[in-house]
């Protein structure tokens, strides 16, 4: 029996007796899902900067001030909407994300990190940073130590970033000028930051985006069929001495032109100092598992496994996945034992961040119904985005936050366990996860209690900003380390 045939089996078994089944085309999306989650198209052309839906027309960023959230749509729709904004085209050379308003999280050395400008001319690097003592420091940016290669034996490189109302926040509260319990949510806090900014001779661009910190993977485009499908940017990358099969030594940098295949989007909105966790894949980048949707009839209709071998990051669907084969340590990445240095096939197996077997959230009564939410907004968005816009090309896996955006506790919402049934659980999307971010924790199709986001990203339900984000702290400390002004006296 084949691996796929098995993992279809398995499913059947926590399931039960199926609806119906249905095969949709690789990388394609069911088109008679439920549209409960909907943009009309007057709402969608208020996104543009000129309120008219144009081809990668300019899209601006969600009003995170101002968010209303009254259902799960609201938050899907936010992090659609960032999405467009940020892979929109600041000028005809950049994207948002590259442009000014962002900047670089270096990769920590000795605990440090700092805050790298995006300035023309300046290109970005991914995965490497060189310290002042020379040596180069490299990041691989999985959820472990682990290394992610493409299906052809390519390495995935990560570049972190932040936006301007992030390092302005950061700066301010290393000055005592906010006291920065949480991350902002509220207009006195952006206007806080705002006149910090000011006086220190910052313009924000979009103060009305509160704080947003993104992860973002990537592939060296010369290397991947049909790259004009991708988002594309400039970067530097690692180069290894490949001492044998078993390890690679990092010896230096190149520039070369990196594809977009995944992005995090993280960022505070009105009620929700815990943040909104959104995240986003390009559709050639992995098989999804099998799962269900609610079509408009309000059937429940199961998806069958994908299949065929071209994927970015699979080339054999009956292969056993999400298996690492190497990780990295320091300046060099390591085959683990039984493996050598090379790609392994992944599975995304929890498509739209649901399990099988658990309802996601309570306004979802079941994963299809919370499937097809996604789905629906993928739809939408999809249809609406004009010509060959090559925004099309990505779909967005899902978000997660809390209920009343109470601290996170680490654990994602379950029904069936009354010690879960409190205030701090992951709802929305609530098993979430990134196949080129979290590619070997995605802990199988089935409920798992520590498969949120929140599971890493939580401290003790706490909601300072240290408590949440992985790069804060080491912000804090690049900042004191550095020379600053004498502290202003606050506007609070």
């Amino acid at each position: 029996m084949k691996k796929s045939t098995v993992r279809k089996s398995l499913l059947l078994a926590v399931l039960g007796v199926f609806i119906t089944s249905c095969k949709v085309e690789n990388g394609k999306l069911p088109s008679d899902a439920k549209p409960i989650c909907e943009v009309t198209d007057a709402e969608f052309a208020t996104w543009f900067k000129d309120s008219t839906v144009s081809e990668n027309g300019v899209v601006t960023p969600a009003n995170s001030v101002d968010f209303i959230h009254n259902n799960n749509c609201d938050f899907y729709k936010w992090s659609e909407r960032m999405f467009l904004w940020m892979t929109s085209k600041a000028d005809a050379k950049q994207t948002v994300f590259e442009s000014p308003e962002f900047y670089s999280v270096s990769p920590a050395t000795n605990g440090k990190r700092v805050l790298v400008p995006h300035k023309k001319g300046l290109l970005l690097k991914a995965s490497a940073n060189i310290d002042k003592t020379g040596k180069i420091i490299s990041e691989e940016g999985q959820a472990t130590d682990d290394v992610l290669m493409d299906a052809n034996g390519n390495l995935v490189y990560y570049i972190t970033m932040v936006n301007d109302v992030y390092a302005e926040f950061l700066k301010a509260v290393d000055q005592k000028f906010m006291k920065g319990t949480t991350f902002p949510t509220t207009k006195k806090e952006r206007d806080s930051i705002f006149a910090f900014a000011t006086q220190n001779g910052v313009k924000l661009k979009n103060p009305n985006a509160l704080a947003l910190e993104i992860k973002t993977s990537w592939v060296d485009a010369a290397k991947v069929k049909k790259s004009e499908d991708f988002v594309l940017i400039n970067a530097t990358i690692p180069v290894y001495n490949k001492v044998n099969d078993s390890l690679w030594i990092i010896k230096g940098e190149r520039k070369a032109q990196l594809a977009l295949v995944g992005m995090h989007i993280v960022g505070s909105a009105s009620g929700h100092p815990e943040m909104v966790w959104a995240t986003f894949e390009h559709k050639r980048n992995t098989p999804n598992a099998a799962y269900q949707y609610l079509n408009k009839d309000n059937e429940t209709i199961t998806v069958v496994p994908d299949q065929g071998n071209d994927w970015l990051f699979n080339n054999n669907i009956n292969d056993t996945t999400n298996v690492s084969h190497m990780t990295f340590a320091g300046d060099s990445i390591k085959a683990k034992t039984g493996y050598t240095i090379s790609p392994s096939n992944t599975l995304r197996t929890k498509p739209w961040g649901s399990a099988v077997d658990v309802q996601p959230n309570a306004e979802d009564a079941s994963p299809a119904a919370a499937n097809s939410e996604i789905i629906a907004i993928n739809n939408a968005i999809i249809s609406k985005l004009k010509g060959n816009d090559i925004r099309k090309n990505y779909l967005f896996i899902g978000a997660t936050w809390t209920d009343s955006g109470t601290g996170p506790n680490g654990y994602s919402y379950n029904p069936k366990v009354d010690s879960l049934k409190v205030n701090g659980v992951a709802i929305g999307t609530s098993q979430l996860a990134n196949s080129t971010m979290e590619t070997y924790v995605q802990n199988g199709e089935t409920y798992n209690t520590y498969g949120t986001c929140f599971s890493c990203h939580s401290n003790q339900n706490g909601l300072r900003p240290n408590d949440l984000s992985h790069v804060y702290n080491g912000l804090m400390i690049g900042l004191k380390t550095t020379a600053k002004p004498v502290p202003q006296k606050s506007t609070k």
